[in-house]
């Protein structure tokens, strides 16, 4: 028995992409997918693709659409990695793919197929069910066609999703060999390579043991936000600037509004740049110590 478009909708899941094998197990002949397809009940989105139902057709739906056009393992690469993981603008048609075998040709105007003998178990991941290269290994696929200062602004972007850590990308860069935008990315580690949360967080709190300042507490949720470094009581923040998560537009916007907010609510936010936790502790204690003071005046 054929079945009804509700029992597809629930075979397809939320992003409603079903193959052609996918639905003629589910009970459809070829004639009977070219009906639902003159109905408006199916959309072929590609060869051998298709989206259950009339809506839109969603881009995360399309970014699993492509690897399911793929004849062998497929992975959303390159620019919609940046978009499926949450921290990229949607990109345009057609959707990158990496493949490791198979699939020699893309789908035309809908899929364009990149081929690596080289793409490891830790180079890839899963996200909304869509199988799809790390963060890591999209800013090297990329590496090579974008400047400098996109590459930068793409990895502050992913760190402050939380799908990037310098680490990985530095291995990503190491296996990379001589490919094509290496130097790149190296000069962008080499430049951006300031201190991390936790290694900000014990520098500061031996500072200020060592001054007799009162400790902070950290990752002090406030609203929906969560402060670096806090003293609830005297609804005092430092918050640790590193420019590895801060110098560029978008991030330089979004912590403008977070301080705004935050003074909005009585609190007194102190920013400490790394150069300057690194560099002149003196010159944060005596910040530290003095905005203490006045919030307890």
């Amino acid at each position: 028995m054929a079945p009804s478009d509700g029992e597809l909708t629930l075979r397809a899941g939320r992003l409603r992409v079903l193959t052609l094998e996918e639905l003629r197990a589910a009970g459809l002949s070829r004639k009977a997918i070219r009906y639902r397809v003159e109905q408006d009940r199916l959309q072929h989105w590609c060869d051998g693709v298709y989206i259950v139902g009339p809506a839109e057709v969603h881009p995360l739906s399309q970014a699993l659409a492509a690897t399911k056009a793929c004849t062998g393992p497929a992975w959303v690469s390159h620019a919609w990695t940046h978009y499926v993981l949450g921290y990229g603008p949607v990109p345009s048609l057609p959707v990158d793919v990496t493949a490791t075998s198979g699939s020699r040709r893309g789908r035309p105007g809908k899929v364009w197929v990149h081929h690596s003998y080289l793409l490891e178990s830790r180079d890839v991941t899963t996200r909304h069910g869509i199988p799809v290269t790390t963060a890591a290994r999209a800013l090297l696929d990329e590496a090579a066609t974008k400047s400098i200062v996109e590459l930068e602004a793409l990895k502050a972007d992913a760190e402050v999703a939380k799908v990037l850590t310098e680490p990985q990308l530095r291995d990503v860069v190491i296996r990379a060999g001589r490919r094509r935008g290496v130097t790149k990315l190296l000069r962008l580690l080499d430049e951006t390579n300031g201190l991390t949360r936790s290694e900000a967080e014990r520098i500061l709190r031996r500072l200020l043991r060592a001054a007799g300042l009162p400790q902070p507490r950290t990752d002090f949720k406030i609203g929906r936000f969560y402060a670096d470094f806090a003293w609830p009581a005297l609804k005092l923040l430092v918050e640790f600037d590193s420019y590895k998560h801060h110098d560029h537009r978008r991030a330089f916007r979004d912590d403008k509004r977070r301080a705004a907010w935050l003074s909005s609510q009585g609190w007194t936010v102190v920013p400490i740049t790394s150069d300057l936790l690194r560099n002149e502790p003196l010159a944060v204690v005596a910040l530290i110590s003095g905005a203490i003071a006045h919030a307890s005046a």
